[in-house]
């Protein structure tokens, strides 16, 4: 038998529940009632909140954020390379410009200018061998700070890189494919 307030399993003809203290003076239970205990309502765990003080998590990321998975999006085209964000810097190669979710590379045809102060010749030979020393430089989106556009020699317009160690770098478009506008909304979206 059980107890008709609480539930509580009580030996047959109690009159009273040692348990909450309950009266058991209502009719007898078939045997099929006194085989099953009343079932107490189940209810879900309600979350529990803090009152103050409530910080994200560190691990969760902005849903706007783009995932990289390495994919192309854009071929920038020739550009010239110098360093700084200034209007004007030395020239350290030139080559094309891709443009991933995750990186910027920029693939060398020609290195830095140094060379050309022995002659054309020479210059042009000691460029093009320091470009195929070291082929592609790359530039993470995690290392750089900002981008945006700039002015080479007060006439062309110029993207710049800004970058988180300090430095910068800016590449020049040869062709109108690497629009400086195009490129850096391209580029703005990945920088975290």
């Amino acid at each position: 038998m059980f107890c008709l307030n609480c539930g509580t399993q009580l030996p047959d003809g109690s009159k009273f529940c040692f348990s909450c203290g309950a009266a058991q003076t209502a009719a007898p239970a078939s045997a099929a009632q006194r085989a099953v205990p009343p079932q107490q309502p189940v209810y879900p765990q309600q979350p529990v909140y803090p009152q103050q003080g409530f910080q994200q998590p560190a691990y969760a990321q902005p849903v706007y954020a783009p995932q990289p998975t390495g994919a192309l999006l854009f071929q920038a085209g020739n550009m010239t390379r110098y360093n700084g964000g200034k209007a004007i810097g030395a020239v350290t190669g030139s080559g094309d410009v891709s443009i991933y979710d995750d990186r910027i590379e920029f693939y060398k045809k020609t290195g830095d200018q140094r060379g050309y102060a022995l002659g054309p010749i020479i210059g042009a030979v000691v460029s093009m061998n320091g470009a195929k020393k070291n082929p592609v430089d790359t530039y993470r989106y995690q290392d750089i700070k900002s981008v945006r556009k700039g002015k080479y020699a007060g006439l062309k317009g110029t993207i710049v890189l800004e970058l988180k160690n300090g430095k910068a770098v800016s590449f020049v478009p040869s062709t109108k494919q690497g629009d400086p506008d195009q490129v850096i909304s391209i580029i703005s979206q990945y920088i975290r």
